[in-house]
């Protein structure tokens, strides 16, 4: 996990790489956990595996008050569904959402705009050009790269379930690639 801290700045799209849900909720309980202490930064998670009353019970569990975070808007979390597919199945950019925190970031004084997003949805809707499409877009660049830090978490078996060249075009993108025993 340490590695995740020290080897990740603001300005990079990164890619974890998670072997089980269970390895992704300690991913995501020691994320938190490091984020609201440090208050330097805004933390949105879009979870797909783990239910944002889940995550909000186990941090509340180890004495974070995810009240306080949440209404200062430090801490979001939302369902990964909710935040990116409209009504009607389509995939939504999230760069609204994120352009927002960031002035949300400007108005807190904040370092930065920490992104971890669970991409699992993508291989249960069977939505892999949408996914590819999606990382790609993410890795354009913007004005404000250097606020934001990105982190995709993809189940290894999910990884499994696509061809080689898929494989490489979700992956390609990222800057560092973190396997669950890096973190």
């Amino acid at each position: 996990m340490e590695r995740l801290f020290t080897d990740s700045h603001f300005g990079e799209h990164n890619a974890i790489l998670y072997s089980s849900t269970t390895a992704l909720t300690q991913l995501l309980i020691k994320y938190c956990l490091v984020s609201v202490k440090s208050s330097k930064e805004i933390l949105l998670i879009l979870t797909y595996y783990n239910s944002m009353e889940s995550i909000l019970k186990t941090l509340k569990d180890i004495d974070i008050n995810t009240e306080i975070h949440q209404k200062d808007g430090s801490l979001v979390i939302r369902d990964f569904a909710k935040a990116c597919f409209n009504m009607v199945d389509e995939l939504v950019d999230i760069t609204i959402m994120i352009k927002m925190l960031l002035q949300r970031k400007r108005k807190l004084h904040k370092d930065g705009l920490t992104v971890i997003s669970d991409m699992g949805i993508f291989f249960h809707r069977k939505r892999i050009f949408d996914l590819i499409s999606h990382e790609t877009r993410l890795s354009l660049g913007s004005d404000n790269d250097n606020e934001i830090r990105m982190f995709c978490c993809y189940e290894t078996t999910n990884l499994e379930l696509v061809t080689q060249l898929q494989k490489q075009q979700i992956l390609k993108p990222h800057n560092k690639i973190f396997s669950h025993t890096d973190v």
